[in-house]
């Protein structure tokens, strides 16, 4: 964690594959606490440095498992930024959204929107703009 804190996320990203590896395919059974904050933390470092590959690999890791929700926010929090910063706006809206929907908290469904909807916000855009 002292290197990500540093801002060495390549030295980092070394640091915390190696934690994984060294707690091993039982180290969510012996201490899943630590496998947590080296997946989360192993992310970060992933994402900041691009290795999106990576990235996704320990992100579906944390998610896969069967602990709280509330322990899964960093993850889901870095993958809702990788997709901002591919560019997948709306990837990154439903993965937003279905977050908020398994902690329980109200979010709106995602659908396009009618004919009607849109000409009368452009029209109410339009004169708001005038104004």
């Amino acid at each position: 964690v002292k290197a990500s804190e540093n801002a060495a996320f390549d030295t980092a990203k070394v640091y915390f594959k190696t934690g994984c590896e060294a707690l091993g395919s039982r180290g969510w059974e012996g201490d899943y606490r630590a496998m947590l904050d080296l997946c989360s933390h192993g992310a970060n470092a992933c994402f900041v440095t691009g290795d999106f590959d990576s990235m996704n690999e320990l992100i579906d890791e944390v998610l896969s498992k069967d602990i709280d929700t509330k322990e899964k926010y960093r993850v889901s929090d870095i993958k809702v930024k990788s997709f901002l910063v591919a560019g997948k706006i709306t990837e990154s809206a439903i993965a937003a959204l279905d977050f908020r929907r398994q902690l329980g908290l109200p979010a709106p469904q995602l659908k396009a929107a009618s004919k009607f909807t849109i000409i009368r916000e452009y029209i109410r855009v339009k004169r708001l703009l005038k104004n």
